[in-house]
């Protein structure tokens, strides 16, 4: 049996006026990608926007969707992934929830709130801070048999996790996004990608947190980095 992998998707909780419509929604391809490698895709359903701790540690891996919106959620899993040293993948807004985690650890250390809630100190500081700065020109609609036309070249650190896994110095990858973020990311992240116009791409914290504003998930030629979810 291949690794479980936690996917945990874009949520859309709390906002219709019909409560049937409270939901979650899945990408395709996101579970495509783990089962190309083998690995058995399995989501994680939130109750109220967190999840149990004994539901995270049935899981070998993690891979946070893009999405719009943070939830308590997002920080969980980075968090149990930081703790346990478990794989984890973030793409777009998974990527940013990786940026947000550490952002909010440094804040609590620094205001002595280490007791506190995570999403708490996190919903303090977008009310301080605001959102992550806008970003233009990354906003590209993927269409179907046209994806080339949506990519941009992604610099990669030489010797980076990602450059290990792609061996390029060099890649082109599907970009939809709005937000940035600030380009010296609170230790231990380190950058390790860079869009043509300076845009922070990639993060990394060690061997098993790997982040991605772009999306890898629409093109097999960027396969390989799934492989550090199975």
């Amino acid at each position: 049996m291949g690794a479980l992998v936690g996917v945990l998707p874009p949520a859309r909780m709390f906002k219709r006026d019909n409560p049937r419509r409270d939901e979650y929604s899945f990408g395709n391809n996101y579970g495509n990608r783990i089962y190309d490698l083998g690995g058995i895709p399995l989501g994680i359903l939130p109750s109220d926007g967190r999840v149990s701790e004994k539901v995270l540690e049935r899981f070998d891996s993690f891979l946070i969707c893009g999405g719009a919106k943070f939830w308590p959620h997002h920080l969980q899993v980075v968090h149990h992934a930081y703790v346990t040293g478990k794989p984890l993948l973030g793409i777009c807004l998974g990527m940013e929830s990786i940026y947000y985690y550490f952002h909010v650890r440094e804040f609590m250390k620094a205001h002595g709130r280490e007791n506190d809630d995570l999403f708490a100190v996190f919903q303090d500081i977008r009310e301080m801070e605001g959102k992550l700065p806008y970003v233009t020109g990354h906003d590209l609609e993927h269409i179907r048999g046209r994806e080339d036309e949506t990519k941009q070249a992604v610099r990669l650190l030489p010797g980076s996790h990602i450059y290990r896994l792609l061996g390029k110095e060099e890649i082109r990858a599907g970009s939809f996004h709005v937000h940035c973020i600030p380009s010296e990311p609170p230790a231990p992240l380190t950058v390790t990608g860079w869009a043509e116009d300076g845009t922070v791409d990639v993060i990394e914290c060690g061997e098993n947190i790997l982040g991605v504003q772009f999306h890898p998930e629409i093109d097999r030629d960027l396969l390989p980095l799934f492989s550090i979810l199975v």
